[in-house]
Formats: C-alpha cells, sequence, structure tokens
C-alpha cells in the first residue's frame, strides 16, 4: 500500500496542506487502522483535498466526514459516497448532531480547525466521548498554542497545550496522592473556557503522545489504563531480596496532602485569578493616566492660546497708545494736561 507521503505527492485533486512531519507520524499512527472498516472525522477541511487523500489511504473506510464552518465547503463535491461533509461550527450541538447522523462514534478524530485554544479545548471536550475504545484523536498545528493571536502563550497555564499537558497527570491520578478528582485538576481550564468535564470521560485517556506540533490522544477503557498488578518473575535474589511477597500486588500512593508541592495547582489557580485582577488594575490605571496626559495636555494648549491672546492684545494696546501720542489731539490738549497735574 502506498504511503500517506506517496499519495500526496502524486495527488491532483483539491488542494490539501499538511507538514512532512505529519505525513511521516500518520504512517506509524494510523497504519493499524488501513484496512479495517473505521469511521473518519476532521475538523476543518478546507479546500477538501485530504477527504479525497483519506478515502485513498483508508480503502476500506466505512464514512469518512468532514466538518468546516466556511459554508463555500458547501460547493465540495465528490464522487466517493463515503465522504459526507458538514458545513458550522463544530463545537454546537447543531454541527454535533449533523455529524452523529452519519457515524454514531469514530476511530480516529484529527483537529485541523481553527487551532485556537478555546475551539481545540472545547473540540476534545465534545468528540472525545464520540472516539470508540482503541481510537485516536489528533489535534494538528499545536505551535500556535504558543502565540497570543490564538489564545496561547509560552507560560500560559490554561492554553490549549497546557491542557494536554494536564491529561498526562490524569491518566497518572493513582499515584497522586492527594484527595482531588480530575475535574478539580482541570477546573481553572474548564472555567477559562466554559466547557466541564467528566471523571468517568477521563478515565478512558490511555496515552497522551506530543511531537513537533501535534498531540496524539489514545482511548481505551479505564480497566486498560491503570497500572495493575505487580509481577514477579524468576526465583534468584542475589542482590536484592523480599521480591516475592510482591506478586500480584496492588500499587499504593503515600498521602502528598501535606506536600506544597502537591498543593500548587490550587496556588497556580488563585496566582492566576490574581494577576487578572492586577492586569485589569493595571489596564485602568493606564486608561487614567491616558486620559489625565491628555486633559493636562488640552489644558496646555488653552493655556498657550490664553497667552497668545494676550500678547496680541497686549501688542495691539501698545500700538493704539503709540498712535494717541503722536496723535494731534494729544499735542494740542497737551498744556490742558500740564495746567491740570499743576493744579493738583
Amino acid at each position: 500500500m502506498k504511503s500517506l507521503a506517496d499519495l500526496y505527492r502524486h495527488h491532483q485533486g483539491k488542494v490539501s496542506d499538511k507538514w512532512s512531519l505529519y505525513l511521516q507520524e500518520y504512517d506509524r499512527l494510523f497504519s493499524p487502522y488501513r484496512t479495517r472498516p473505521i469511521d473518519f472525522l476532521e475538523i476543518g477541511i478546507q479546500n477538501g483535498g485530504s477527504l479525497e487523500i483519506w478515502s485513498k489511504y483508508f480503502p476500506n473506510a466505512t464514512s469518512l466526514i468532514g466538518c468546516d464552518i466556511n459554508r463555500q465547503c458547501e460547493g465540495l463535491r465528490y464522487q466517493d459516497p463515503r465522504i459526507k461533509v458538514v458545513i458550522g461550527d463544530v463545537n454546537t450541538d447543531t454541527c454535533e448532531d449533523a455529524i452523529l447522523a452519519s457515524a454514531k462514534a469514530f476511530d480516529l478524530i484529527l483537529d485541523d480547525g481553527s487551532h485556537t485554544s478555546t475551539d481545540i479545548v472545547r473540540s476534545f471536550v465534545r468528540y472525545f466521548r464520540h472516539l470508540k475504545d482503541g481510537g485516536t484523536f489528533v489535534v494538528e498545528d499545536m505551535h500556535c498554542s504558543y502565540w497570543q493571536g490564538f489564545e496561547g502563550g509560552l507560560f500560559d497555564f490554561t492554553s490549549s497545550m497546557s491542557f494536554f499537558k494536564l491529561l498526562a497527570d490524569v491518566i497518572n491520578q493513582e499515584h497522586w496522592g492527594v484527595p482531588k478528582t480530575a475535574e478539580q485538576l482541570l477546573s481553572a481550564v474548564a472555567e477559562r473556557y466554559r466547557v466541564e468535564f467528566d471523571d468517568e470521560v477521563l478515565r478512558h485517556v490511555h496515552s497522551v503522545t506530543f511531537l513537533n506540533s501535534m498531540c496524539v490522544i489514545e482511548k481505551q477503557s479505564p480497566e486498560k489504563n491503570v497500572l495493575g498488578a505487580r509481577i514477579i518473575a524468576g526465583q534468584t535474589e542475589a542482590v536484592v531480596q523480599g521480591h516475592h511477597p510482591l506478586h500480584d500486588g496492588q500499587n499504593s500512593a503515600p498521602d502528598q496532602s501535606g506536600s506544597l508541592l502537591s498543593k500548587n495547582y490550587e496556588d497556580l489557580r488563585e496566582k492566576i485569578e490574581m494577576l487578572e485582577h492586577e492586569k485589569k488594575a493595571a489596564e485602568q490605571a493606564n486608561t487614567l493616566l491616558r486620559q489625565s496626559k491628555e486633559t493636562v495636555e488640552h489644558e496646555k494648549r488653552l493655556l498657550q492660546q490664553s497667552k497668545e491672546g494676550l500678547e496680541r492684545d497686549k501688542t495691539s494696546l501698545q500700538e493704539q497708545i503709540k498712535a494717541l501720542l503722536n496723535s494731534n489731539s494729544w499735542r494740542i490738549t497737551k498744556p490742558l494736561r500740564t495746567l491740570s497735574n499743576w493744579l493738583k
């Protein structure tokens, strides 16, 4: 079977835009699904070329669903009857219903949508529950989560990248040693993006893998996501003794409720809220400062105008006095003024 890179190299139909790393990794990630009758969902299809290529890559796929908010995608036409296009905001109930009308659950979900943290988190919360156990959820172009224009940043603790990092902690919840649920861990993310996390759904997260600009989340039934029993094999203990009684034992996390480092997330949320408050206060102070500066500049202009007016009045008065002193009437009345001053 042709590799995905080969299919892209020889594709002549509708345009598709993927980074070269993705093509390499998809051959590895998707190879177990290639010959199976899978249901596939791609969020964000742009010119629609990827659906044509996926139809060749998955020859036995049952359905290939593409969703895009751009209404111009309504004009896309495909000869393959397995391909269906849904138009609308994927994070609405209406669009979700339209997608599920074609397939009730999916083996593969690929998010190549807006790349904003809001849409990425909301899409995962909405559609991971519709991923079959044994399925894979892939988010592309995660580099956008480091950019302010896509609601992110390197130290944004609630960006989409940070959210998926927290999912790695969710997988290891049995080792936390603190009485905290996954929902509580993700509360700051839930508050920012106005979503609700379900502990039962989160228990199906089997693995979270990061590649350059990609996040891959695998789903399995909860019993496959725990550490399980301890297995001791062999008879000879020449270095460290005492293993055999541990066979078939279960892991037990020590109590970490007194650890400051295990409480940091709650403190972090408070710090985030405090920083947001300080940011708003600073913005208000800057606004007031700018308004005060504008007022001072306005008053300064008014004062300058008054000064210039006074200078004009002074000049005009001096000219009038000079004209009076040089007038004939002033010279003729001079004896009278002299007599008046003498009488005074």
